[in-house]
């Protein structure tokens, strides 16, 4: 695209993705949201609206017509310990195996064994309420705080402060900032969270870049409370992370796993003041995990070995991608772009791997990572905006869930 900040087009690609798809085991991207972008998006497109535009407006829309704001209080499962304030998940790839004819059991949650099966999601994990709010109050906040910026209306800014104000404020209907009971493996026993919850709260990463929108409402500067009730909030999660069995086993991951933690915490600590912390992290991580994780083919095989090996290579590499731009905008001592694993290999060699793989998988997946691939390395030979437009091509017509302009300007 010539003269368009490539910025902007993520912001709008990434969140009408979280409108467009809300349930478990669908893939919901992450991308770092810039004000300037927005900004920009601003002074060009209000006077011609794009489908995207529209899209974000809508669920702003809808948003101010919600009258019951999320909260875990709201959950349709009680977590182990009685307490509604605690989120809880289901792991997703966990079945009941009740025997040979499973004779006798009345209730398999507490009955049978649960057994993994990689890559295929147990349905009844949608029973739980946590995960859905979860999703859709990130949405709605950033779908409000952009259509604040974009349109000046003080009440998409109110509603916003709103939704903060319940899931992460309020003693009596906020989330406690831990994920003690994320993806939960049901069965005879206790039951117990997994460090692989910790993924549950990944698009938390969105809500220190729609509070950099809210801070110029007359809503936000006039609430005493919340700026310092969230950022409390998320200090507290940071904690949690870094000293709770579940966060130091998710760190010690070395697929996915750790890549998103370290997004996630690498963006808590900045938003919290904690900048110095944050390059440490991302420092440590390059030079730890990150080493073993492309061949110098640019296969990533803590992800090919999965179930659905192109999904989780692209999976992982929404991640990196995150981390390599977030590292850039907080003036980070890590460039990860042009960091190399011991294989010689770079995130640029994991996309040109994606491209070229035969694979019968969705691949229209790859696009949020290509797009800021392009933007860093360039598009010499015209590869990436090539494989753009084929997998637009791809989106069955609805390309407005992709990009804001279309596939012709490229």
């Amino acid at each position: 695209m010539k003269n368009i900040p490539f910025f902007t087009i993520l912001i709008i690609t990434s969140l009408c993705i979280i409108i467009a798809q809300g349930k478990l085991g669908e893939y919901v991207y992450i991308d770092y949201v810039t004000i300037e972008g927005l900004e920009y998006f601003k002074s060009h497109n209000l006077s011609s609206p794009s489908s995207a535009l529209n899209s974000i407006n809508s669920t702003a829309l809808k948003a101010l017509k919600n009258n019951q704001p999320y909260s875990v209080i709201n959950t349709t499962v009680t977590p182990p310990n009685n307490n509604k304030q605690e989120y809880i998940s289901y792991a997703p790839y966990f079945w009941p195996f009740c025997g040979c004819d499973g004779k006798n059991v009345t209730d398999p949650e507490t009955q049978c064994l649960y057994k993994q099966i990689d890559g295929k999601v147990n349905g009844d994990v949608e029973i739980l309420s946590d995960p859905h709010d979860s999703t859709s109050m990130v949405r709605d906040v950033l779908s409000l705080s952009i259509s604040y910026l974009l349109y000046n209306d003080e009440d998409f800014a109110k509603k916003a402060v709103e939704l903060l104000d319940v899931w992460f404020v309020n003693n009596k209907t906020r989330m406690f900032p831990d994920v003690n009971y994320g993806q939960v493996v049901r069965g005879p026993g206790e039951w117990k969270g997994r460090p692989e919850g910790i993924l549950d709260t990944r698009l938390y990463v969105y809500i220190p870049a729609a509070i950099r929108i809210l801070t110029n409402s007359n809503t936000w500067n006039h609430n005493d409370n919340i700026d310092k009730g969230v950022k409390t909030w998320f200090a507290n999660f940071s904690n949690w992370l870094m000293k709770s069995e579940l966060g130091k086993n998710e760190s010690n991951a070395e697929n996915n796993h750790a890549t998103f933690y370290v997004a996630q915490l690498a963006t808590y600590l900045n938003f919290t003041g904690r900048t110095k912390d944050a390059n440490d992290l991302i420092g440590k991580f390059a030079n730890t995990t990150f080493k073993d994780m492309i061949l110098e083919s640019g296969e990533q095989p803590k992800e090919s070995s999965r179930r659905k090996p192109y999904h989780y290579q692209c999976f992982n590499l929404e991640a990196l991608t995150y981390i390599a731009i977030f590292s850039q905008k907080i003036n980070g001592t890590t460039n990860l772009w042009e960091t190399k694993t011991k294989y010689n290999a770079t995130i640029q060699n994991a996309t040109d791997y994606l491209i070229h793989l035969n694979s019968t998988e969705d691949k229209t997946v790859l696009l949020p990572a290509l797009y800021k691939v392009r933007d860093y390395y360039g598009d010499k030979f015209g590869v990436y905006a090539d494989t753009m437009i084929k997998l637009l091509k791809e989106t069955a017509g609805d390309s407005k869930w992709w990009t804001v302009y279309s596939p012709k300007s490229l």
